[in-house]
């Protein structure tokens, strides 16, 4: 099921026009899928470690 999700993550990403930014969202969406088979503090733990906005990321990169 996992599997199935991320794979229509990607698909919906490739379709968004392959932008950066639609790449970046569509890996914070897995990721955020990802946590959620954790419970209590792991699930934040993970939430607030993929939690930084596109623009952070870009200043990031530079």
């Amino acid at each position: 099921m996992q599997k199935m999700i991320l794979l229509l993550l990607t698909v919906l990403t490739l379709t968004a026009g392959c932008s950066k930014r639609a790449w970046y969202d569509g890996f914070q969406s897995g990721h955020n899928y990802q946590c959620g088979n954790l419970e209590g503090d792991a699930r934040e733990k993970c939430l607030q470690k993929g939690g930084m906005s596109y623009d952070k990321y870009q200043e990031n990169l530079k």
